[in-house]
Protein backbone atom coordinates (compact mmCIF):
# COMPACT_ATOMS: atom_id res chain seq x y z
CA UNK A 1 0.00 0.00 0.00
CA UNK A 2 2.79 2.60 1.15
CA UNK A 3 5.52 0.99 -1.80
CA UNK A 4 4.41 4.22 -4.22
CA UNK A 5 3.82 6.79 -1.26
CA UNK A 6 4.99 10.44 -2.20
CA UNK A 7 4.59 12.22 1.32
CA UNK A 8 6.83 13.93 2.14
CA UNK A 9 8.63 13.93 -0.71
CA UNK A 10 9.08 16.62 -3.57
CA UNK A 11 7.42 16.55 -7.25
CA UNK A 12 8.58 19.16 -9.68
CA UNK A 13 5.80 20.08 -11.04
CA UNK A 14 5.52 23.54 -13.18
CA UNK A 15 2.42 25.15 -11.58
CA UNK A 16 1.50 28.54 -8.82
CA UNK A 17 2.91 26.98 -6.14
CA UNK A 18 6.03 25.50 -6.51
CA UNK A 19 6.50 28.80 -7.80
CA UNK A 20 6.03 30.29 -4.67
CA UNK A 21 8.42 31.37 -1.93
CA UNK A 22 9.42 28.78 0.78
CA UNK A 23 9.04 31.05 3.73
CA UNK A 24 5.80 32.33 2.07
CA UNK A 25 4.31 28.72 2.34
CA UNK A 26 5.69 28.15 5.46
CA UNK A 27 3.53 31.00 7.50
CA UNK A 28 0.65 30.41 5.16
CA UNK A 29 0.53 26.79 7.26
CA UNK A 30 1.14 28.57 10.35
CA UNK A 31 -1.40 31.30 9.68
CA UNK A 32 -4.32 28.64 7.73
CA UNK A 33 -3.77 26.25 10.37
CA UNK A 34 -4.51 28.52 13.25
CA UNK A 35 -7.65 29.93 11.16
CA UNK A 36 -8.69 26.47 10.79
CA UNK A 37 -9.25 26.04 14.83
CA UNK A 38 -10.58 29.35 14.92
CA UNK A 39 -14.01 28.46 12.29
CA UNK A 40 -16.79 27.54 13.97
CA UNK A 41 -19.65 27.80 11.52
CA UNK A 42 -20.60 25.82 8.44
CA UNK A 43 -20.24 28.33 6.13
CA UNK A 44 -16.53 29.00 7.16
CA UNK A 45 -15.75 24.95 7.06
CA UNK A 46 -17.04 25.42 3.32
CA UNK A 47 -15.48 28.33 1.92
CA UNK A 48 -12.17 27.30 4.15
CA UNK A 49 -12.79 23.46 1.97
CA UNK A 50 -12.98 25.00 -1.14
CA UNK A 51 -9.99 27.29 -0.62
CA UNK A 52 -7.79 24.14 0.07
CA UNK A 53 -9.23 22.06 -2.80
CA UNK A 54 -8.34 25.19 -5.30
CA UNK A 55 -5.24 25.31 -3.24
CA UNK A 56 -4.51 21.18 -4.17
CA UNK A 57 -5.67 21.97 -7.74
CA UNK A 58 -3.10 24.91 -8.30
CA UNK A 59 -0.50 22.19 -7.04
CA UNK A 60 -1.20 20.07 -9.74
CA UNK A 61 -1.83 16.91 -7.51
CA UNK A 62 -3.48 14.57 -8.94
CA UNK A 63 -6.20 12.68 -6.80
CA UNK A 64 -4.62 9.55 -6.92
CA UNK A 65 -1.83 11.24 -5.36
CA UNK A 66 -3.66 13.18 -2.77
CA UNK A 67 -5.59 9.99 -1.88
CA UNK A 68 -2.63 7.28 -1.59
CA UNK A 69 -1.02 9.83 0.89
CA UNK A 70 -3.95 10.20 2.77
CA UNK A 71 -4.25 6.22 3.56
CA UNK A 72 -1.74 5.91 6.40
CA UNK A 73 -4.15 8.50 8.29
CA UNK A 74 -7.21 6.39 7.81
CA UNK A 75 -6.85 4.62 10.72
CA UNK A 76 -6.10 7.57 13.35
CA UNK A 77 -9.64 9.54 11.39
CA UNK A 78 -11.59 6.11 11.90
CA UNK A 79 -10.16 5.57 15.56
CA UNK A 80 -11.15 9.50 16.56
CA UNK A 81 -14.95 9.09 14.58
CA UNK A 82 -15.55 5.96 17.16
CA UNK A 83 -14.25 6.97 19.96
CA UNK A 84 -16.77 9.96 19.49
CA UNK A 85 -19.75 7.33 18.53
CA UNK A 86 -18.96 5.29 21.65
CA UNK A 87 -18.32 7.18 24.39
CA UNK A 88 -19.48 10.99 23.55
CA UNK A 89 -22.39 10.97 20.11
CA UNK A 90 -23.88 14.14 21.59
CA UNK A 91 -20.60 15.50 20.58
CA UNK A 92 -20.30 13.95 17.09
CA UNK A 93 -20.42 16.78 15.11
CA UNK A 94 -17.78 18.50 17.37
CA UNK A 95 -15.87 14.92 16.89
CA UNK A 96 -16.21 15.70 13.18
CA UNK A 97 -14.92 19.30 13.14
CA UNK A 98 -11.64 17.71 15.04
CA UNK A 99 -11.37 15.31 12.10
CA UNK A 100 -11.87 17.88 9.60
CA UNK A 101 -9.22 20.35 11.12
CA UNK A 102 -6.82 17.27 11.51
CA UNK A 103 -7.29 16.70 7.65
CA UNK A 104 -6.80 19.96 6.85
CA UNK A 105 -3.58 20.33 8.50
CA UNK A 106 -2.41 17.17 7.07
CA UNK A 107 -3.28 18.05 3.10
CA UNK A 108 -1.38 21.79 3.97
CA UNK A 109 1.78 19.80 5.38
CA UNK A 110 1.53 17.51 2.60
CA UNK A 111 1.25 20.57 -0.39
CA UNK A 112 4.18 22.32 1.10
CA UNK A 113 6.91 19.29 1.20
CA UNK A 114 4.98 18.04 -2.33
CA UNK A 115 5.90 21.63 -4.19
CA UNK A 116 9.09 22.54 -2.17
CA UNK A 117 12.56 21.46 -2.88
CA UNK A 118 14.84 20.33 0.74
CA UNK A 119 16.87 22.98 -0.53
CA UNK A 120 14.28 25.57 -0.57
CA UNK A 121 13.12 24.25 2.62
CA UNK A 122 15.98 24.63 4.72
CA UNK A 123 16.99 28.17 3.55
CA UNK A 124 13.34 29.01 4.32
CA UNK A 125 13.42 27.58 7.89
CA UNK A 126 16.59 29.36 8.18
CA UNK A 127 15.85 32.32 7.30
CA UNK A 128 12.85 32.33 9.41
CA UNK A 129 14.61 31.30 12.49
CA UNK A 130 17.26 34.27 12.63
CA UNK A 131 15.66 35.91 15.26
CA UNK A 132 16.45 32.99 17.81
CA UNK A 133 20.10 34.59 17.39
CA UNK A 134 19.54 36.57 20.05
CA UNK A 135 18.55 33.47 22.25
CA UNK A 136 21.95 31.93 20.78
CA UNK A 137 20.46 29.20 18.85
CA UNK A 138 21.53 28.47 15.60
CA UNK A 139 19.28 28.80 12.84
CA UNK A 140 20.93 26.11 10.22
CA UNK A 141 20.94 23.42 12.85
CA UNK A 142 16.95 24.25 13.69
CA UNK A 143 16.52 24.27 9.57
CA UNK A 144 18.08 21.03 8.72
CA UNK A 145 16.59 19.05 11.91
CA UNK A 146 12.74 20.18 10.82
CA UNK A 147 13.77 19.66 7.15
CA UNK A 148 15.78 16.10 7.58
CA UNK A 149 12.73 15.03 10.12
CA UNK A 150 9.94 15.87 7.35
CA UNK A 151 12.13 14.00 4.69
CA UNK A 152 12.49 11.18 7.21
CA UNK A 153 8.46 10.57 7.14
CA UNK A 154 8.06 8.74 3.47
CA UNK A 155 11.28 6.65 4.51
CA UNK A 156 9.53 5.85 7.84
CA UNK A 157 6.33 4.55 5.65
CA UNK A 158 8.66 2.59 3.39
CA UNK A 159 10.41 0.83 6.05
CA UNK A 160 7.67 -0.10 8.32
CA UNK A 161 5.69 -1.67 4.90
CA UNK A 162 9.01 -3.35 4.00
CA UNK A 163 9.29 -4.67 7.91
CA UNK A 164 6.09 -5.91 7.74
CA UNK A 165 6.25 -7.97 4.69
CA UNK A 166 9.09 -9.69 5.80
CA UNK A 167 7.87 -10.75 8.83
CA UNK A 168 4.46 -12.01 7.30
CA UNK A 169 6.78 -14.12 4.81
CA UNK A 170 7.58 -15.88 8.01
CA UNK A 171 4.01 -16.29 9.24
CA UNK A 172 4.30 -13.68 11.75
CA UNK A 173 0.75 -12.65 13.08
CA UNK A 174 0.02 -9.06 14.30
CA UNK A 175 -2.37 -9.83 16.48
CA UNK A 176 -0.36 -10.78 19.07
CA UNK A 177 1.23 -8.56 21.39
CA UNK A 178 4.72 -10.25 20.56
CA UNK A 179 4.72 -9.85 16.99
CA UNK A 180 3.72 -5.94 17.08
CA UNK A 181 6.49 -5.23 19.59
CA UNK A 182 8.77 -7.40 17.00
CA UNK A 183 7.69 -4.89 14.34
CA UNK A 184 8.06 -2.05 16.46
CA UNK A 185 11.52 -2.70 17.72
CA UNK A 186 12.93 -3.64 14.06
CA UNK A 187 11.40 -0.59 12.67
CA UNK A 188 13.23 1.93 15.36
CA UNK A 189 16.52 0.16 14.86
CA UNK A 190 16.13 0.49 11.32
CA UNK A 191 15.45 4.27 11.69
CA UNK A 192 17.91 5.10 14.36
CA UNK A 193 21.09 3.07 11.59
CA UNK A 194 19.59 5.35 9.37
CA UNK A 195 19.56 8.62 11.34
CA UNK A 196 23.31 7.01 12.36
CA UNK A 197 24.09 6.72 8.88
CA UNK A 198 23.05 10.49 8.18
CA UNK A 199 25.01 11.59 10.62
CA UNK A 200 28.49 10.17 9.49
CA UNK A 201 27.32 11.59 5.49
CA UNK A 202 27.16 14.80 7.12
CA UNK A 203 30.25 15.07 9.27
CA UNK A 204 32.64 13.24 6.01
CA UNK A 205 31.53 15.97 4.03
CA UNK A 206 32.63 19.01 6.81
CA UNK A 207 28.59 19.64 7.59
CA UNK A 208 29.69 23.29 9.41
CA UNK A 209 26.77 23.96 11.93
CA UNK A 210 28.20 27.62 11.92
CA UNK A 211 28.16 28.35 8.05
CA UNK A 212 24.51 30.37 6.86
CA UNK A 213 22.89 29.82 3.71
CA UNK A 214 24.04 32.30 1.22
CA UNK A 215 20.78 32.15 -1.46
CA UNK A 216 18.97 35.06 -1.48
CA UNK A 217 15.41 35.02 -1.59
CA UNK A 218 13.43 37.75 -2.81
CA UNK A 219 9.79 37.85 -3.32
CA UNK A 220 7.84 37.61 -6.68
CA UNK A 221 5.13 38.54 -8.43
CA UNK A 222 2.82 35.28 -7.56
CA UNK A 223 3.67 35.74 -3.86
CA UNK A 224 2.17 39.49 -3.39
CA UNK A 225 -0.99 38.02 -5.36
CA UNK A 226 -1.14 34.98 -2.75
CA UNK A 227 -0.93 37.13 0.10
CA UNK A 228 -3.87 39.14 -1.04
CA UNK A 229 -5.87 35.94 -1.80
CA UNK A 230 -5.37 34.67 1.61
CA UNK A 231 -6.02 37.67 3.47
CA UNK A 232 -9.19 37.73 1.26
CA UNK A 233 -10.12 34.78 2.45
CA UNK A 234 -9.32 35.67 6.09
CA UNK A 235 -11.64 38.73 5.88
CA UNK A 236 -14.41 36.46 4.18
CA UNK A 237 -14.41 34.07 7.10
CA UNK A 238 -14.16 36.68 9.91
Amino acid sequence: MLKRLTFGQYRSKNSVLHSLDARIKIIYIVVLGILSFAIKSKFEIIVFSLFIVCVVLLSKMSLNELVKNLRPFYFIFIFLLLMYLIFSRSQIILGLRYIWRFLMLIIMSMLLTYTTTIRDLIAAIENLSKPLKIFKIKPRNIAVMISVAVRFIPLMFIRFEKTREAMVSRLADFRKIRHVKLLVLNLLEKMLKSASNLSDAMHSRLYNEDAESRGIMKLGKSDYISVIVVITLILIIY
